[in-house]
């Protein structure tokens, strides 16, 4: 039987690249985008395996019809695999007036995951969680002034919103320890994720992570082990081996602020509060 997967963001990049290779292992994938020719472009390129559906995740309406979609269309569900992200933006806030990337990077993937589950549920679904090596240059857990300027540049924010990725996932796979899915991380170390486009791409603009950066190859690799291995845990995430750069996949701790469960659970309360969205 041919099951489905989920991946948001799916257009470019790491995305698109994992799309590919379950579509050669006999998935189908909804390819959840935000820009809809790039969307539409990227299902041409993987061919009619995949169907691509709007999905802006900071945007909760656009996040609600896409789930009455899926709920009509694929009601048996395999994978989840909250792919999307935003790196490094300037200041700036939502309709609803969040910060763009706490947005995008983490209330969406909690939203879309805690929407999605009872499709999960039908087929003992997973959810697969991306995250990055930023998370470890997380240093403290902060709920306070997250959608003001205050305190805020690009970079530490991107670090916040992945270390909440990561205490998101292993909160979650510990709520749903009698529930039949289940949940893991993974990140793709520093890869060159702009090598996968569903078009030909002449010239690629040179950045400092170029330089030691990995094939696509290498950073997918984590992602589809998170994907296919059967007996998995949000305890770890799934990584390069070498230092989370390099190598074939392995696993490795998360930051140590993930395993503070009164922190946890602060995040889980804040976040469901402020969502209005709770198991």
């Amino acid at each position: 039987m041919t099951k489905t997967a989920i991946i948001t963001g799916a257009n470019k990049g790491i995305g698109l690249a994992v799309a590919k290779r379950l579509i050669q292992h006999d998935y189908r994938v909804v390819l959840a985008c935000r820009n809809t020719e790039k969307g539409l472009m990227a299902e041409k390129y993987l061919g009619p395996s995949s169907k691509f559906l709007e999905l802006d995740l900071s945007d909760p309406e656009s996040i609600q019809l896409f789930v009455q979609k899926i709920k009509s269309d694929y009601s048996n569900l395999d994978i989840l695999y909250n792919n999307a992200g935003l790196i490094y933006r300037d200041f700036e806030l939502t309709t609803e007036g969040y910060e763009s990337m706490m947005s995008v990077n983490y209330f969406g993937s909690y939203r879309l995951s805690l929407m999605l589950l009872d499709n999960l549920i039908n087929t003992s679904g997973k959810i697969v969680q991306i995250s990055s090596l930023s998370m470890y240059l997380a240093r403290k857990l902060i709920l306070e002034d997250l959608h003001t300027q205050k305190s805020f540049s690009p970079s530490s924010r991107y670090n916040l919103t992945n270390l909440y990725r990561s205490m998101f996932a292993l909160e979650l796979g510990n709520r749903l320890v009698d529930v039949p899915v289940s949940v893991s991380v993974a990140h793709p170390g520093v890869t060159k994720s702009r090598q996968s486009r569903p078009h030909n791409v002449k010239r690629i603009k040179k950045s400092f992570y170029t330089y030691f950066s990995t094939n696509i190859q290498t950073g997918i690799a984590p992602i589809l082990k998170a994907i296919e291995e059967t007996d998995v845990s949000p305890h770890h995430v799934y990584a390069p081996r070498i230092f989370g750069f390099y190598g074939k996949p392995s696993t490795m701790k998360h930051n140590k602020i993930v395993y503070n469960k009164e922190f946890r659970t602060s995040l889980w309360s804040y976040t469901a509060k402020e969502l209005n969205l709770d198991l």
